[in-house]
């Protein structure tokens, strides 16, 4: 009689243990030890179907199992933010979702205010998961689209280019004390905008630490308030990186005799500051190779400091054209070297082909000149193409089709 009514108590049992872990109706001490005491009637813990309940799945949805919190992350990383399976188990290592409401929330914040496309939103909660768990992405947002005055694509790019350190900048901490100095020293938001647009260190940083002694050190050699906002408006890495760097450029200023008080000031020591010293020398090197003396290099510097930012390979192409087609040699450059961080395609080449056919037609008499290189396009082209094109046609094919240079 006893093994005929097992299967009974059995079933009886195991109700029992779904009642008491679903129902939820003792105190978790006594649920625990009656589970215990009903497991080991029935012979263990096996699962009692494979088919979860109603309740189950909601709290799985809560996050209140390991297993189902895991499984949950995972889930809503495929199939609300576009990973693929095994970049979701990556990043699920690194957040769990307890609930995906917020989740929910933070995607639709990149998509809908942000702007941010499927792939980009993907690519963002791979490389940095926890923007999942944010809770202040949106009054962040709001602060750099409407405080600073960044557009939705600036935004985006800056986002996905350090996502740590914008979720990590406190807003009150150091977002809206760093917009306020910033304002203090540059005068305006245009100017505000402008720097930071070159250099998100200024509104992540801590300011008092990395900007404030270098511009009392700038003050100090005589550089001028106004020389300051242009050097912080269009060079700002060469305050906030590297400090060693910004000793050099000091010195280097001084060796190349670059006022601190001129115009030119903030352009040559941004370029030189923020340029590895190996970088720099490879640069000088190479000048020297192809002809020039290294006073003819400084003197080019300090004309025209971007013709340093230029390629090796790109000042060989394109002093061997000038030699070839102008013959105009390194003395003449390092007094013009503006030319060298032209573009070869969109303005020294199509330039010097219209300029080719005119001097072969008796128009131009004098031969190709600097000052037809280096003048605005809007002038050159009216002068020079739109003119002519009319009795000399192959000028506007020379020409060509091309974008502002």
């Amino acid at each position: 009689m006893l093994r005929r009514s097992l299967p009974e108590a059995g079933s009886f049992f195991r109700r029992l243990l779904g009642r008491v872990s679903n129902e939820g109706g003792l105190a978790a001490g006594s649920s625990a030890s009656v589970r215990h005491f009903v497991e080991q009637l029935v012979g263990g813990t096996a699962p009692i179907s494979r088919v979860p309940s109603a309740l189950a799945v909601a709290s799985a949805e809560r996050g209140t199992g390991g297993s189902n919190g895991a499984s949950l992350t995972v889930h809503f990383l495929r199939h609300s933010c576009g990973l693929e399976e095994a970049d979701a188990a990556k990043a699920a290592e690194r957040v769990h979702l307890r609930s995906t409401k917020n989740a929910h929330a933070v995607v639709a914040l990149l998509r809908d205010t942000l702007g941010m496309p499927p792939a980009s939103v993907a690519r963002l909660v791979s490389a940095y998961p926890a923007v999942l768990s944010s809770v202040t992405l949106g009054a962040k947002l709001n602060f750099y689209l409407r405080e600073l005055g960044l557009s939705s694509a600036e935004l985006r790019r800056f986002l996905l280019a350090s996502p740590h350190r914008f979720l990590l900048a406190g807003i009150e901490t150091r977002l809206r004390p760093n917009l306020s100095l910033l304002k203090d020293l540059l005068g305006t938001e245009e100017n505000v905008l402008a720097a930071v647009k070159q250099s998100m260190e200024l509104i992540y940083d801590n300011l008092e630490i990395v900007l404030l002694p270098k511009l009392q050190v700038l003050r100090e050699h005589g550089v001028t308030e106004e020389v300051l906002v242009k050097l912080l408006t269009t060079h700002p890495r060469a305050l906030v990186h590297r400090s060693t760097r910004f000793d050099e450029g000091l010195t280097a200023m001084k060796d190349l005799g670059v006022s601190p008080k001129s115009g030119a000031f903030p352009y040559a020591f941004g370029v030189f500051a923020r340029m590895y010293q190996s970088k720099w020398d490879r640069r000088v090197e190479n000048y020297v190779s192809l002809g020039w003396t290294e006073e003819q290099v400084r003197r080019a510097f300090v004309r025209h400091p971007y013709f340093m930012t230029v390629s090796e390979d790109k000042v060989k192409k394109r002093m061997q054209f000038i030699a070839e087609k102008l013959g105009w040699n390194p003395d003449v450059l390092s007094s013009y070297p503006t030319i060298l961080s032209f573009s070869h395609e969109k303005r020294v080449l199509p330039r010097y082909r219209v300029l080719h056919i005119l001097a072969s037609r008796g128009v131009i008499k004098k031969g190709i000149r600097m000052s037809h290189l280096t003048m605005p396009e809007k002038k050159f082209k009216e002068r020079y193409v739109d003119k002519h094109q009319e009795e000399i046609p192959q000028v506007l094919e020379a020409y060509g089709a091309r974008t502002e240079a």
